[in-house]
């Protein structure tokens, strides 16, 4: 299929089976798990590209999956035509408009370099080798969305290439300002975005970095995390803690940020202790903390928001073999917290850790149907659950089934307490079997999804994903 592919996109650089450098290209992926051997792998530099490139793949009927930070399942699909927008990485602050936007390829450090130039930040999440626009369409929660809410929250205009290959702009005031909705949580169903503009949010030094609780009885694990559930919903906005539980560990390391401008001192050259922060005095001033467990505070200090903070779980979240799994809970009770540490202490495959995220503050103000996003979760939720499961690859395939067999429990567990099915970004994808949850996790949303869905995309053109099939039934756009 490659040499018909580049006959008729001359301009367009692209790699098949048989070129040199489709290997190594393929490899590039987060998730070594689920590299396959794609048909093409085509990689546009503009838009207008993209646009050929869509119309091509439409016209032959191939398979067409979009790879931007390349941590999704599909990235490099078996037997398809992956569109690379890893050349696409533009980035550009508006600081009259405070807007940032990035190119369909742009991962989160592209990002972070460019806002820190300014000093701006916008909602993203934790790893800067992340798609922003692959996170951001599926939600994206990070250490700012407390105060700011989700990536999704702060769109403020998409291009996207339909199926058709038209090139749409989409503002909440324009003919489109259904399409932008639908794009804040339902992911790549309706097109490719080739740029994302997002609400930008003044931004340097933050007071933060890990806190490692010293937990080494499965009891004083539980303790920690029943306090961390109970403290941070009771925090201000600009105060994010995230809890890990890491399998086989005896700690319970916290991703801790102070995000409050007037409280850190942003002078150059300044100095701040943890007393800038109330917040975080209270729960780590002592050696034996606010949440019942010894603690180590010698990695918080104050840091630079976007070149310090932004990248310090990046080696934590290293490529490799994964599988993941999410669930998000409308409260984490006691029994919850006692499945959860029992599965990171006692029965855990080896490699992994559950990361537990609260969906506090702002993350909880917007209604439903303000965006896409999991409709199923959105107001309902306080903590959303994060399993992922590590492994070194084996000849028999014994310890993928094994870490697979874990995460897969983990879930359901959660689930049968009370928990709803999650719209992360890898969630759907890296569970590719799990095609038939999109009732359950866009609830009342779903309607109208496939009712955009069948404007923009009719055919259901872009079904490499966790699908929303289109639908003609008619339902009101939303203003």
């Amino acid at each position: 299929m490659d040499s018909t592919l580049k006959t008729a996109l001359p301009k367009i650089n692209i790699l098949g089976p048989d070129d040199a450098g489709y290997d190594e290209e393929r490899m590039r992926c987060w998730n070594k798990d689920v590299i396959h051997r794609p048909a093409a792998i085509v990689q546009p530099t503009t838009t207008e590209e993209v646009s050929q490139a869509v119309k091509v793949a439409s016209s032959k009927k191939l398979d067409l999956v979009i790879a931007c930070g390349r941590h999704g399942h599909d990235c490099m699909k078996e037997g398809a035509m992956v569109l690379d927008l890893g050349k696409m990485t533009e980035v550009t602050v508006d600081k009259k408009s405070m807007t940032v936007t990035v190119g369909g390829g742009a991962r989160l450090g592209d990002m972070d370099k460019v806002c820190q130039q300014h000093g701006v930040a916008c909602v993203t999440g934790t790893n800067p080798d992340t798609g922003v626009v692959g996170l951001s369409t599926h939600g994206g929660a990070g250490y700012l969305s407390r105060q700011y809410g989700l990536a999704a929250d702060n769109f403020v205009a998409a291009e996207v290439v339909t199926a058709s290959g038209a090139i749409v702009h989409a503002t909440p005031a324009n003919e489109h300002k259904d399409l932008l909705w639908a794009v804040a949580g339902g992911g790549s169903n309706f097109g490719v975005i080739t740029a994302l503009t997002m609400k930008a949010h003044p931004m340097d030094h933050v007071y933060g970095g890990l806190v490692i609780n010293v937990a080494p009885t499965v009891a004083m694990a539980t303790r920690v995390v029943r306090t961390w559930r109970d403290w941070m919903p009771t925090q201000p906005r600009t105060v994010s803690v995230m809890c890990v539980l890491p399998c086989g560990a005896p700690v319970v390391p916290m991703a801790v940020v102070e995000s409050d401008q007037a409280l850190v001192p942003q002078a150059a050259g300044a100095k701040a202790s943890l007393s800038c922060s109330p917040a975080l005095q209270q729960a780590f001033g002592s050696g034996c903390g606010a949440f019942g467990a010894c603690v180590s505070v010698k990695m918080l200090g104050r840091k630079q928001y976007h070149t310090e903070l932004q990248p310090q779980l990046e080696a934590m979240q290293a490529e490799g073999h994964h599988y993941m799994s999410s669930v998000n809970v409308p409260h984490l009770t006691d029994t919850m917290v006692d499945a959860l540490v029992a599965a990171a202490r006692v029965d855990h495959p080896g490699g992994g850790e559950i990361i537990l995220f609260s969906l506090t503050g702002a993350v909880a103000d917007a209604k439903v149907e303000s965006v896409a996003y999991a409709g199923a979760g959105r107001g309902k939720s306080t903590v959303w659950i994060v399993i992922i499961g590590s492994w070194k690859p084996d000849a028999d395939g014994a310890n993928r089934a094994k870490t697979k067999a874990w995460v897969q429990r983990v879930k359901e567990e959660m689930k049968a307490l009370g928990g709803a099915e999650s719209a992360h970004p890898l969630e759907g994808n890296m569970d590719a079997d799990q095609g038939g949850l999109v009732q359950q996790v866009w609830s009342s949303n779903e309607l109208r999804l496939r009712e955009i869905k069948a404007k923009y995309d009719p055919d259901n053109f872009f079904k490499c994903n966790r699908n929303i099939k289109p639908t003609a039934a008619a339902y009101p756009v939303h203003s």
